[in-house]
């Protein structure tokens, strides 16, 4: 790829990436699509059997909310179905002395809607709407170099070195790593740096385990999914059915808090310790999953850095992050839902950031394949 010339470059092939550039060469505009992954959708990660796409489990986020008004459009331009976060059931909660009860009649996920078959049906129907050759996966960006006339992109593309010429780019990675991963040069100014380096990266430093079954035996006995625990490693579990239909295969998921997962536990030792508590909470046969998937996020050093290992007080405040200075003015984004002043760290929020940054964009350059005309002074 060396020596290609592009108007936009995007880095990040998540919810926030593939909106912007859809968005972008809808105005006509020229756009280099850069991921690392060798998928798209970034922290939207949908698993399961291959020959069975509809029966895939969200490892990522998974909910969409009523008033996610941007979300809902997506899903009905892309006429993708909705379906309600099963509710019907008691609730099990664990106490810190690891006592438990399941009489409780509290639903934890309200209003909560899915996707049939997983999230990843949003990001995979937004990169099947970009023309041939946009997105670039295993492109991994190492350095922004801004000179006179252009912006220079660097980095490895499956072990060999490409370069792309561009007259903008946009981070639609989380703020700490672009800070962490990628040289400027010149160097960004000391503000913009703190500023990057000090936004949390929502949910990074956990990890989520999703375990298959048969049936949804739970619910036939008289049990929603959601569990509460005081003890761990899962302190919050739902069900997770993939489909409408509750017969058939079926599913629970749970989320680990940063402080019970660490990068150099043994996975399967962590698998284990949850599959047992899934065990003591809802019976014997939630003991014997037919299969399990385990996603540590902060071990993927596309999404998590050590700062993200903190337990975090509450939801951040995110907000925009504003444009560097010098060279960088107008010529260098920040996006992401990271970004997001109303909705940061939702689904929702990478939209609301995508269409920020997408129209400031637009008012910052000049109609595409439009000639400049000179004017007699």
């Amino acid at each position: 790829m060396a020596g290609h010339k592009t108007d936009i470059t995007i880095v990040g092939a998540g919810l926030s990436g593939l909106t912007i550039a859809e968005r972008l060469i809808s105005q006509g505009l020229k756009v280099a699509l850069l991921e690392a992954k060798s998928r798209v959708g970034g922290r939207v990660l949908s698993l399961g059997a291959a020959e069975a796409p509809e029966l895939r489990y969200d490892l990522g986020p998974a909910w969409i909310w009523p008033h996610n008004t941007r979300m809902l459009r997506l899903a009905d331009r892309l006429e993708l179905p909705l379906m309600r976060q099963h509710l019907e059931g008691k609730l099990v909660f664990q106490d810190q002395a690891g006592r438990i009860r399941r009489d409780l009649d509290f639903a934890t996920m309200g209003d909560a809607l899915r996707i049939p078959g997983g999230l990843a049906r949003l990001t995979e129907g937004l990169a099947e709407m970009l023309p041939a050759e946009t997105i670039r996966l295993g492109h991994e960006v190492m350095a922004i170099d801004c000179g006179p006339n252009s912006l220079h992109i660097s980095g490895q593309a499956n072990g060999e070195p490409f370069q792309i010429e561009s007259d903008k780019v946009v981070l639609a990675v989380p703020p700490r790593i672009a800070e962490n991963m990628i040289s400027f040069s010149p160097e960004l100014d000391l503000k913009t740096r703190q500023i990057l380096a000090a936004v949390p990266t929502w949910m990074a430093g956990h990890a989520k385990l999703v375990a298959i079954y048969d049936r949804a035996f739970w619910r036939s006995a008289g049990l929603s999914g959601d569990a509460i625990s005081h003890t761990g490693p899962l302190f919050e579990i739902h069900d997770a059915v993939a489909t409408v239909e509750a017969d058939g295969e079926a599913a629970l998921f749970g989320f680990l808090a940063p402080h019970e997962v660490s990068q150099t536990m043994e996975r399967q030792d962590l698998v284990d310790r949850c599959v047992r508590q899934l065990g003591e909470m809802f019976g014997p046969e939630a003991a014997a999953p037919t299969q399990v998937h385990f996603q540590n996020w902060s071990a993927d050093r596309h999404t998590a850095t050590g700062q993200d290992t903190a337990n975090l007080d509450g939801h951040p405040s995110y907000r925009r992050i504003p444009m560097p200075e010098d060279c960088w003015s107008d010529r260098l984004y920040f996006s992401g839902t990271e970004t997001a002043p109303e909705n940061g760290g939702f689904l929702e929020g990478a939209l609301e950031a995508a269409e920020r940054v997408s129209d400031e964009i637009t008012a910052n350059s000049p109609p595409p394949n439009v000639p400049e005309v000179a004017h007699s002074p």
